[in-house]
């Protein structure tokens, strides 16, 4: 099988491409800023717009399959021309990376709303599908620190079982194995769960042991900076964080686990990997 990774240049879809390769899977790489220096081997490039139907179509000439890993962007339209250009080529099968609070009862948040419309546009496309919710990453942690600084974007009080990118990838990739795994919902939890703040503390005394105390920056107070200044990625970052005190991470069943295999690697064991 031979699959497309739609926004090849994201944290995430770096361990995806690396474990689909690993498993004898061929893939393209389609984005806007991919480029060969990303990954340790070569691949199959294309860069464009995929809100170009022209650069969308050259990038699925050939393939046999759609991995979607996109952010930043318009999910919902983006998803739609994705779909559509897939039914033109004969895709047979489509996968997206979703979240873990995707739902019909939380829809009244519109990252989730375009989330949710994004999944709906694949569930009933007709073309076999495989959609993916996990929930929070290791990875992300280190988005938090900047300039010698660790700050939380407020009060962060709802646990999470976080995971591992890796763990992740060849959770995809063993989907992509199994026939049984077609037209299903997986829910990807780590194996322990821990608040951000714990994680944050943790994680800056392994790897900036020169930051002594993680920050808690009011929201109400970065929504104001971000008004006054007009900032739209600090409003967008602010919503989000106001959406993550509210909702917290559903409860699930064993069936993704059962199917793809449990994810092994806990926070400790990350550090590892990574130090």
């Amino acid at each position: 099988m031979k699959i497309l990774i739609i926004g090849a240049s994201g944290m995430l879809a770096r361990p995806v491409i690396q474990q689909l390769e690993k498993d004898g899977f061929q893939t393209r790489l389609f984005s806007r800023s991919v480029n060969p220096s990303m990954f340790i081997n070569d691949h199959e490039i294309v860069r464009g717009d995929l809100f170009n139907p022209a650069d969308l179509n050259a990038a699925m000439e050939g393939c046999d399959a759609v991995h979607i890993s996109i952010s930043k962007l318009d999910e919902r339209k983006a998803t739609e021309a994705i779909v559509e250009a897939a039914k033109a080529k004969n895709i047979r099968l489509i996968s997206m990376v979703s979240g873990a609070t995707v739902s019909e009862e939380n829809r009244w948040f519109k990252f989730i709303d375009d989330k949710f419309l994004a999944e709906q546009a694949i569930i009933n496309s007709g073309i076999p599908y495989m959609i993916f919710r996990p929930t929070w990453f290791f990875e992300s942690l280190d988005l938090m620190v900047r300039n010698g600084k660790a700050t939380l974007l407020g009060e962060q009080p709802n646990p999470y079982h976080w995971v591992a990118a890796d763990d992740f990838a060849r959770m995809i990739s063993t989907a992509y194995s199994k026939k049984e795994a077609r037209n299903r919902v997986f829910y990807i939890y780590g194996p322990e769960q821990a608040t951000m703040m714990d994680l944050m503390v943790r994680y800056c005394r392994a790897f900036h042991p020169g930051i002594k105390k993680v920050s808690v920056a009011p929201l109400p107070m970065l929504k104001w900076i971000a008004i006054l200044t007009g900032n739209r990625e600090l409003k967008s970052a602010v919503a989000l964080f106001s959406y993550f005190r509210k909702v917290k991470e559903p409860a699930i069943g064993p069936e993704t686990n059962a199917l793809l295999g449990k994810p092994a690697i806990n926070f400790d064991t990350w550090i590892e990997l990574k130090q």
